[in-house]
């Protein structure tokens, strides 16, 4: 098993991809800075090239992956590497993922209510 060397942050975040005889869309379901999982009912092969348009939430122009490659896939699942992406998207994406850290820190600091019985 492959060791992860960048965290993956869960999301629901619409894409559309393009293969050289294709096009299909799908919900990218988890994001890190190398790549991200996807769920589609297009059906993909490992190892094919993709271009892909992910929208964020962020209300900007969608994400643009220029060059990206299937790794893997199981069922409708797939996993893609990204390549190539223009350099202000690598900025977004790095952008959205601290910000996700940087959430997800500030509520393990945060101590849970306390129950207390009557």
């Amino acid at each position: 098993m492959k060791i992860r060397y960048s965290e993956r942050i869960p999301t629901k975040f619409p894409v559309i991809f393009a293969g050289d005889s294709f096009v299909g869309e799908g919900t990218v379901n988890n994001v890190s800075v190398p790549g991200c999982s996807i769920v589609s009912d297009r059906a993909v092969e490992q190892g094919t090239y993709l271009e892909m348009k992910v929208l964020l939430p962020d209300n900007a122009p969608s994400l643009c992956v220029e060059l990206a490659k299937i790794r893997w896939r199981t069922g409708r699942r797939f996993g893609v590497e990204f390549i190539r992406m223009p350099g202000m998207d690598q900025v977004r994406l790095g952008r959205l993922i601290k910000r996700h850290r940087a959430v997800k820190s500030s509520a393990r600091l945060v101590q849970p209510p306390v129950l207390h019985l009557p």
